[in-house]
């Protein structure tokens, strides 16, 4: 076929189909074309994306915060009050597979108000560590949970003054010209002090 036909077919053809009949589209066409237009529903996944994306607004009132205050106090004087039950002399315990050990100053002069027991176990801290004062024994006195090993310690006298254990049978040197009491602590023996 030459260029010629084609294009003389080409030109016959076009003029064929402008003169077809037209043909009305059925009534509900229109409907038909929408539904399958409509967007899918998004997945699980994209809705809980979609839902994490968008902004969230919080209003806080009065009286939306009232019972989580409420609530809160409620939970602190339950902690409190069973933070109070414990018992105040003994320390807490760092590990799970501790030993028990009782620390023990006899010291009766007045002026000493308060000790605590400072040391390699309780990175040198004496919240927790506070010994109380036995006075039918005339000694200040701290049970504590220590994990086996061998522990450095003082003991710090008024919150400012450190002293070794004058019962303690070993001593280190600190490094400082200070002298620190040793304590073994060890599953079959227990404590050495």
């Amino acid at each position: 076929m030459t260029d010629e036909m084609q294009t003389l077919l080409d030109r016959r053809l076009r003029e064929a189909i402008r003169h077809l009949p037209e043909k009305e589209p059925p009534p509900d066409f229109t409907a038909r074309v929408m539904t399958e237009l409509e967007p899918r529903p998004a997945s699980a996944w994209a809705r809980f994306r979609m839902w994490l994306s968008r902004p969230i607004r919080i209003t806080v009132t009065p009286a939306r915060l009232a019972p989580v205050l409420v609530c809160t106090v409620a939970a602190l004087l339950v902690g409190g009050w069973f933070g109070m039950r414990s018992t105040p002399h003994t320390a807490p315990s760092m590990h799970a597979a501790t030993l028990p050990v009782t620390f023990v100053l006899r010291q009766s002069a007045p002026e000493v108000r308060s000790v605590a027991v400072i040391g390699s176990f309780n990175d040198w801290n004496a919240d927790g560590y506070e010994m109380l004062y036995d006075a039918s024994g005339k000694a200040w006195v701290l049970r504590a949970q220590l994990p086996p090993g061998d522990h450095e310690y003082v003991f710090l006298v008024n919150g400012d003054r450190v002293m070794p254990d004058p019962g303690a049978a070993l001593t280190r040197n600190d490094g400082f010209g200070n002298r620190n009491s040793v304590l073994f602590v060890n599953p079959t023996n227990g404590q050495t002090l």
